[in-house]
């Protein structure tokens, strides 16, 4: 067999994050679209900022220090259990998100200058711009939350960037050999065109009193504005019969994390795939020959 693709999916606040974090853990490969959506597309901007030294720990679990030495000097702290590392804590400095590996600011779908930023602007208006000229997400999300139909078009725009982004990955982790991939997708099963390219689908669930308290108390929501949210997506109940993997998430970190566990050792384990990453790593081999004999040739 070969590669194969897991959606995965859940609701506002059903804690999906925290089984994308024990799939983490576990070495699983993990293509989130929110993250690409925020970070992961687009340009590259080097601010010249490369990591100087690593300070000791700061009183904070899970955070790493770090001085950054380029062309001003910046002591950042990092949540270390995220992938992209975002900074938590600069006093002075302008606000930065830096992936450690490359030193480069990563620039978002909606970044100034770029398509996706052009449309959403031309079709909600300058009103939902900061001073700055960047896109406020809150303004922005206030409108997509109460409109349906402006919720629609925001997918519509973004959403042909962000698959780009998505395939590109697809293909890095196929190469690398993994066994699968775990495509996060928030609205996997509202659109449904992608649902036809995974073999298995995964919902985060919650029951809908805990999703209802989790939310109100993250985002600090009244119990109108809550119940508005979970509205605008599909039901949870509805998700759970479309998916072919459903892990219950009403309970404690720990009873999560079993299921997971169980579900990754399900998906996981055939060694079948290696004949297929031999055989691209012998052609890519053979191409490589055969360039360099031609270029041996030619410039004898």
């Amino acid at each position: 067999s070969t590669m194969f693709l897991v959606g995965l999916s859940g609701g506002i606040a059903s804690g999906k994050s925290t089984v994308v974090a024990v799939l983490r853990e576990l070495g699983c490969a993990v293509i989130d679209a929110d993250v690409i959506a925020r970070e992961g597309v687009g340009p590259q901007r080097d601010l010249g900022l490369r990591v100087c030294r690593v300070l000791p720990a700061a009183p904070v679990p899970g955070v790493c220090r770090c001085v950054l030495a380029g062309k001003c000097a910046l002591e950042l702290c990092y949540l270390t259990s995220k992938p992209h590392l975002r900074p938590i804590a600069d006093a002075k400095s302008c606000a930065v998100q830096l992936p450690l590996t490359s030193g480069c600011l990563m620039l978002p779908v909606v970044q100034p200058g770029l398509k996706a930023y052009q449309q959403i602007v031309r079709y909600f208006g300058p009103e939902i711009l900061l001073e700055s000229g960047e896109i406020n997400r809150e303004a922005l999300g206030s409108i997509i939350f109460s409109q349906p139909e402006k919720r629609r078009l925001l997918n519509a725009i973004t959403h042909p960037e962000i698959q780009k982004e998505m395939l590109k990955q697809v293909l890095k982790y196929f190469v690398l050999g993994y066994r699968y991939v775990i495509l996060d997708i928030p609205l996997l099963f509202e659109t449904k065109r992608l649902t036809k390219f995974m073999k298995h689908t995964i919902l985060v669930y919650c029951d809908p009193q805990t999703q209802l308290a989790r939310l109100r108390k993250r985002n600090g929501l009244s119990q109108a504005e809550a119940e508005a949210r979970i509205a605008s997506q599909l039901p949870l109940d509805e998700k759970r019969r479309m998916a072919t993997h459903v892990i219950d998430n009403s309970g404690d970190r720990e009873s999560t994390r079993q299921q997971v566990l169980r579900l990754h050792a399900r998906l996981e384990g055939s060694l079948d795939f290696l004949w297929a990453r031999l055989a691209v790593g012998t052609a890519v081999a053979a191409l490589g020959g055969l360039l360099y004999v031609l270029l041996r040739r030619f410039i004898s």
